[in-house]
């Protein structure tokens, strides 16, 4: 199994994501307190592995996990199928 580098915050971002469902960018940026260009990093960095999708909207970003996401949450994180995501 190849090996997956996952910051902290990373992984706090994608917890958030798999917990709440589906949600906005701004609100994902208030929710966590992060910085919206930090947050913006994180976004792109997850996106480019695979582990999440996002949907530009005319005000917004829609973010969601992949299945490929939700795979890694249940792996690193199994008390997360209490949760499942929208």
């Amino acid at each position: 199994m190849r090996t997956l580098e996952l910051p902290e915050d990373y992984a706090l971002v994608l917890q958030q994501i798999h917990e709440e469902g589906a949600q906005y960018f701004s609100d994902l940026a208030e929710s966590l307190g992060f910085e919206r260009r930090r947050l913006a990093h994180i976004i792109e960095a997850l996106r480019h592995k695979g582990l999440i999708l996002t949907k530009c909207t005319s005000a917004d970003a829609w973010l969601r996990l992949t299945s490929k996401g939700n795979r890694l949450l249940n792996y690193i994180w199994p008390e997360s199928r209490l949760h499942p995501s929208f």
